[in-house]
């Protein structure tokens, strides 16, 4: 699939058609919904998270309370990117997560019948890119996430501030694919893309979610950008021609593990507006008037005269900025600059009420944010 919303109707037109890249639909449902993917590693001797599954609030209060470890992570099952994740210190926000998220629809049009509510992962995220073909898998990318947990005007909310492609050598990373190719054999993950992310925490890397897809927003691109061969074009090679250029390309065939060649320093940037109101100036103007060498790329989600939201997931970003570069003292120096612009207020110049003719919200612009990562 190619995005979040995709994934059953690719699994369900597949099987139907007999494709011989067909993934099946007996385990799409560990493939998309976040809690039946944990119990999924569970069966198969996977190290998971710990989570308990309901739509009642008053079960979910009785397990945070007998367990009796905080903070707790509260979440959909099946939406995307970090739409509607909670970060829970106490039951008052168990309680204040169940009510705000129970039969609510999500950005991808599903409804909320329940929520699952999951130990807190301590450590580091990451993100591991995947392409499969007969069931041998080959990491095309990773990278490592940037997260803030709590903002001033939201402290629940955990957001994106970033994420970087890594070298493919490491050993983190090996810790990170050996235990990722055992998560995608246990879904029954054989063919096509998957972008999985993972904790590696103190007792060793654990599934935060597995997306049968492509990377979202403009992850295949950077990839290309930085490694000479986007995601879609691996994708291509492996569900294209039998599989055989997938196979003598990347070492798939004769059981060889693919290190992806990181050419340049890449860095995918999440916009964050600590205000909400009818944004004044040009978001994309204002940072390409800054002229940073490593920005290839600016994607506000809003344009002037459109309503900007204070940012408190990837729905609400304000945008983001595609940075590649050879030098990482570079690319890091732009981002320190960008940074300082968003927390000065130069960047968000915002109004309560509307500018006389403020054009509609494009839905394609609307949507630039919502994609998940």
């Amino acid at each position: 699939a190619g995005c979040e919303p995709g994934v059953t109707l690719a699994d369900e037109l597949a099987e139907a058609l007999r494709l011989p890249t067909a993934n099946g639909t007996e385990l799409t449902n560990a493939r998309k919904d976040k809690a039946a993917m944990q119990e999924r590693l569970r069966e198969c001797g996977v190290p998971a998270a710990e989570q308990l599954l309901s739509s009642s609030k008053q079960e979910l209060l009785e397990w945070a309370r007998a367990r009796k470890q905080w903070p707790l992570v509260a979440k959909p099952t099946g939406s995307s990117g970090s739409d509607g994740v909670f970060f829970c210190q106490d039951e008052a926000d168990v309680a204040w997560a169940a009510d705000e998220l129970v039969g609510k629809t999500n950005p991808n049009g599903n409804v909320n019948s329940q929520i699952v509510l999951q130990e807190f992962l301590r450590g580091t995220e990451y993100i591991v890119d995947t392409v499969s073909f007969e069931g041998r898998h080959v990491c095309v990318a990773m990278w490592v996430y940037s997260k803030r947990r709590g903002t001033p005007w939201n402290p629940n909310c955990i957001i994106s501030e970033s994420n970087r492609l890594l070298p493919a050598h490491g050993e983190v990373q090996e810790q990170l694919v050996d235990y990722v190719f055992r998560v995608l054999s246990a879904v029954g993950l054989r063919y096509g893309p998957c972008h999985t992310e993972v904790m590696l925490t103190p007792r060793g890397p654990i599934l935060v979610e597995v997306n049968a897809r492509l990377h979202g927003l403009q992850g295949p691109k950077l990839i290309g950008m930085a490694t000479g061969t986007s995601k879609a074009a691996y994708a291509v090679d492996a569900l294209a021609g039998g599989g055989e250029r997938f196979g003598e390309r990347y070492g798939a065939s004769k059981g060889e593990r693919w290190l992806y060649p990181l050419q340049k320093q890449c860095l995918q940037m999440v916009l964050i507006s600590p205000v909400s109101g009818y944004l004044r100036k040009s978001i994309s103007k204002a940072i390409e008037a800054m002229q940073l060498p490593s920005v290839v790329e600016v994607l506000p989600s809003v344009q002037k005269g459109q309503f900007l939201r204070a940012s408190c997931d990837l729905n609400t970003a304000a945008g983001y900025v595609l940075m590649v570069h050879k030098s990482e003292e570079q690319m890091w120096a732009d981002y320190r600059r960008i940074r300082d612009a968003e927390n000065d207020g130069c960047l968000y110049v915002v109004s309560p009420e509307p500018l006389p003719d403020s054009p509609p919200a494009s839905p394609r612009l609307q949507g630039a944010a919502s994609e998940p990562s």
